[in-house]
């Protein structure tokens, strides 16, 4: 009896950790990049790369690359509504990232792991309760 209830609270508790959250953890500011040298890399991304930019104020944008100077990068924002061109100066920017073009093929990646580890967790859960019935 002590080993079916000792299955039945495993399994509750396996089922209600919610181990795959979306949520994340405190927000860390990103380190001071050296200006030159992000000037150098940002200079050798070609124009018209789809990037994503995170801003040493902890914001982030996607957009398309312009143009790069070694003082600023300019950037067409991805909004629904057209927005102007945003000139960024390169002592704010922490990171430059070329953003993939395949946002489809990320996103059927993402569910393709919930459901197998909902499918793996499943499983376990039935592998622990039979055991424990099994006696």
């Amino acid at each position: 009896m002590l080993r079916k209830a000792l299955a039945v609270v495993l399994s509750g508790a396996l089922i209600s950790t919610g181990c795959a959250s979306a949520a994340r953890g405190a927000m860390q500011s990103p380190a001071v990049v050296d200006p030159a040298m992000m000037a150098e890399y940002v200079q050798r991304i070609p124009a018209g790369s789809r990037v994503r930019v995170e801003r040493t104020n902890g914001e982030s944008m996607r957009g398309t690359l312009m143009k790069a100077t070694p003082q600023a990068i300019t950037i067409q924002r991805n909004t629904r509504i057209p927005e102007p061109p945003l000139e960024i100066p390169l002592g704010s920017v922490a990171r430059v990232t070329l953003d993939s073009a395949g946002g489809g093929a990320s996103t059927a990646k993402a569910i393709g792991i919930g459901v197998a580890s909902g499918v793996g967790t499943f499983f376990v859960i039935l592998a622990i309760l039979a055991a424990a019935w099994d006696d």
